[in-house]
């Protein structure tokens, strides 16, 4: 990308539908009243296009958004990449506002953080601070032996962007952005990891974005509690250095996963957390080494 066109790009919008097509269009709207030339919805709905069919008649004559109808769901790094394909083909050298559908953008977000990446030509993307219900969140730490996710780091916690709100260059990062191995969760504390000390991931400080949180999920879900448990063994595995420090890992996580579940249990009164540890096991197998030594990354 030419320096006068990377003063002056197109943003393109991005976000992923799961049967959800009011909340989305809140978010579509947020981003074209900041100025997105385009918005792509990537609908994962899976709902033979029923979800896909209703956005289309949120927007119908509206020729700034896109709906892309997937057959299956894709969970969101594999939804998120495809949509990110989607605008390289149909937008070159456009930069992508990824986030989710149950957040909105604040007037001048785009503005702000394209000036971010302009500052920052090391960086593949940058991410703003989030109104989530009322609680501030900027740079996430992940703390690498129990899986702990912190608003300040502790001792072998490592940063990172969320997942819900960041604007990308893909003229920066040719490659995919998210590892497809993460179903939902994850995927935004894998990327930090890869990127860390390197420079890549810009926080820009202020709110920028009002975020629900975990709408399409529904918080103490089955479906929730299983791909959280399953995203922090799958973590354990990348982030591994050696077999001995994956057992130590898998260790840690037994620890900490087993006290959040019953903690869990109890606040919402449900057996859900504690059968999620199970069944999050059983998803994470596949991508965990059969026999017991890591792929290393």
């Amino acid at each position: 990308m030419s320096a006068v066109a990377e003063m002056h790009p197109i943003i393109v919008g991005l976000t992923l539908n799961y049967r959800d097509a009011g909340r989305t269009k809140r978010c579509v709207q947020s981003l074209l009243d900041d100025g997105a030339a385009h918005v792509l919805v990537w609908d994962n709905s899976a709902d033979c296009g029923e979800s896909a069919t209703a956005l289309r008649d949120d927007w119908v004559g509206e020729s700034r958004v896109s709906i892309e109808d997937s057959s299956v769901n894709l969970g969101f790094a594999a939804g998120a990449n495809r949509g990110i394909d989607w605008i390289r083909a149909h937008h070159p050298g456009a930069l992508i506002f990824l986030i989710n559908n149950d957040a909105t953008v604040l007037p001048g977000a785009l503005h702000t953080l394209h000036g971010t990446l302009l500052a920052r030509p090391q960086a593949i993307l940058a991410y703003p601070d989030i109104d989530q219900g009322g609680r501030l969140l900027g740079p996430i730490y992940y703390q690498r032996w129990f899986a702990l996710i912190t608003l300040a780091p502790l001792p072998g916690s490592f940063p990172y962007a969320s997942g819900c709100a960041i604007i990308f260059s893909p003229e920066r990062w040719p490659t995919r952005l998210f590892d497809e191995d993460f179903f939902m969760y994850g995927e935004d504390a894998f990327l930090g990891w890869t990127h860390r000390n390197t420079g890549r991931l810009a926080y820009t400080p202020g709110v920028w974005v009002r975020h629900e949180g975990s709408a399409s999920s529904r918080m103490a879900s089955r479906f929730y509690e299983t791909c959280l448990v399953a995203s922090h063994l799958v973590i354990a595995r990348k982030i591994a250095r050696s077999r001995l420090d994956f057992i130590a890992l898998i260790l840690g996580r037994a620890l900490s996963l087993g006290a959040r579940a019953v903690l869990r249990a109890a606040r919402y009164r449900s057996f859900v957390p504690l059968g999620a540890l199970r069944e999050g096991w059983r998803l994470a197998r596949p991508a965990l080494p059969t026999d017991s030594t890591p792929r290393l990354h």
